[in-house]
């Protein structure tokens, strides 16, 4: 069993704890330390200063980087070779990041997709300057740095330590809840399939804490059945930290499936040594520090490492091409002389030539074919998408065709839209309206402009909205009017 410190930055205070990896990880020291803001130099030095007692030598480190200071991209991209994937996903997270010169502070996740299937990319980053600040505290503080992981990635390493050894190929769906903020995340054996970070409401108040997550867990739950290789597939759920049967019972009836409850304890051991009381800490707020600590020392690798990106491999050895390239030279030379000796005999074997000929094209022809099937997988992919701005015009248009200053169109049918989702082709929204009687003119409108209406939950109250008692849940998308039939028409 091997010792490992974790490090988590804020702007006013640290938080280490050194843990010991096996088969229940164990806390062994935890401290909060006080660091002044501004010059990372300074920030360092304190760090050092307070970790000193410790003795810790060149004991590995670990960065856990708070969700607040990074960048989060979900890029969609078309099918493409691995390879030229880093390429891909680094030109677009420069169009939202700075990114540092050297490509560190930036990493990504490849959640789906290969040559055949479109990709879906977790990305996360911090602007250049911010992270040469970040390097300099780590400078400062004299600490073996071996790795910088977004601090959501520990629940998900906790979540793999709640699974274990049982169902390795089974799809769990995870929750946890930490201060304001709620991870939820998705993974099969060592895969991870989706994770979401969610802003809870400022006010602190448990049922509304658990409205949200499980929204949000249902909507997990939408995004995996909809996934090209989900299959059969029946996800798991599972709840961890404080109250975790009572929250997990609510979840569990929120989205009308069973929750597992994991209680932090089981998974995490603290030593007597460690006072998280007394050092003003709690369990829940260094569980994932503590997790990204322990699979560093296993040698588990991180799924984001801001400080070893991910980059294009090396090209090969040219030296192997520039041997080939001499030898097809002089092998064309022979050729030739061949040739012009083959000339002057019979036309079959000028045949002969002909069909070597088509052979030796064969594989440019292969490599053609490829190329198509690839370029068709991008119009196929191409075609799933629709043009937001566009859709939009049309749902407006059709959900009230006059202007708001117009007394044409009844008030009493006017709908309030609350959330839209646009998923491909297909459109989510919810919306808030002043009776039922306001639902179907809409739905009538929507499907004389070509949509395909499904009415979900309709509930007599809708909050946010005064003097909108209904809410209601649609989703639309768009087909193709049908041809007029000729089978009536008169000569």
């Amino acid at each position: 069993m091997s010792r490992t410190l974790g490090l988590k930055l804020l702007p006013a205070e640290a938080i280490a704890v050194v843990v010991r990896s096996g088969e229940r990880l164990e806390i062994e020291r935890a401290i909060r330390i006080a660091i002044p803001s501004g010059d990372g130099s300074a920030r360092g030095k304190a760090i050092q200063a307070a970790l000193a007692s410790w003795k810790l030598g060149r004991m590995a480190a670990v960065l856990a980087i708070p969700r607040s200071d990074l960048t989060i991209q979900n890029l969609d991209l078309p099918p493409m070779p691995a390879d030229d994937l880093p390429e891909i996903v680094h030109l677009q997270a420069e169009r939202d990041v700075q990114l540092s010169e050297d490509g560190e502070g930036f990493d990504f996740l490849t959640l789906a997709g290969d040559e055949e299937h479109p990709y879906r990319v977790l990305g996360a980053g911090m602007a250049g300057t911010q992270w040469k600040q970040l390097q300099a505290v780590c400078d400062a503080s004299d600490l073996k740095v071996g790795r910088a992981v977004p601090e959501p990635f520990g629940w998900v390493e906790l979540g793999r330590r709640a699974l274990g050894a049982r169902d390795v190929d089974a799809i769990g769906v995870f929750a946890a809840i930490i201060e304001r903020q709620a991870v939820v995340w998705a993974s099969q054996g060592d895969a991870l399939r989706l994770i979401r970070t969610v802003w809870l409401p400022a006010d602190d108040n448990a049922a509304a804490d658990v409205a949200a997550l499980g929204n949000e867990l249902r909507r997990t739950l939408l995004s995996l059945a909809q996934a090209h290789d989900a299959g059969a597939a029946n996800p798991r759920c599972y709840y961890i930290g404080e109250n975790a049967d009572e929250i997990a019972g609510e979840l569990g009836a929120t989205i009308s499936k069973p929750v597992q409850a994991s209680l932090l304890e089981k998974l995490i051991d603290v030593a007597a040594d460690a006072d998280l009381k007394a050092a003003g800490l709690s369990l829940v707020e260094i569980a994932p520090l503590a997790a990204l600590a322990a699979a560093a020392a296993e040698g588990r690798r991180a799924p984001l490492d801001l400080l070893h990106p991910r980059r294009r491999p090396p090209a090969p050895s040219r030296a192997r091409t520039y041997a080939l390239a001499a030898a097809a030279a002089l092998a064309g030379v022979a050729m030739i002389g061949w040739q012009g000796y083959r000339n002057i005999n019979e036309p079959l074997d000028i045949a002969a030539a002909a069909d070597a000929e088509r052979k030796a094209l064969a594989p440019t022809l292969e490599a053609y074919a490829a190329d198509e099937a690839k370029a068709a997988a991008i119009r196929t992919w191409l075609g799933q998408s629709a043009n937001l701005l566009t859709e939009f015009d049309n749902v407006s248009t059709r959900l009230r065709p006059e202007s708001l200053s117009s007394e044409k169109f009844p008030a009493d049918q006017d709908l309030v839209l609350t959330k839209l989702v646009l998923a491909n082709r297909q459109l989510t929204f919810d919306a808030a309206a002043k009776s039922n009687d306001a639902i179907p003119p809409a739905e009538r409108r929507l499907r004389e402009g070509s949509y395909r209406v499904e009415r979900g939950a309709v509930e007599l109250k809708a909050e946010g909205v005064p003097g909108y008692a209904v809410s209601v849940s649609e989703t639309i998308e768009q087909v193709e009017p049908a041809a007029p039939s000729d089978a009536g028409a008169t000569p």
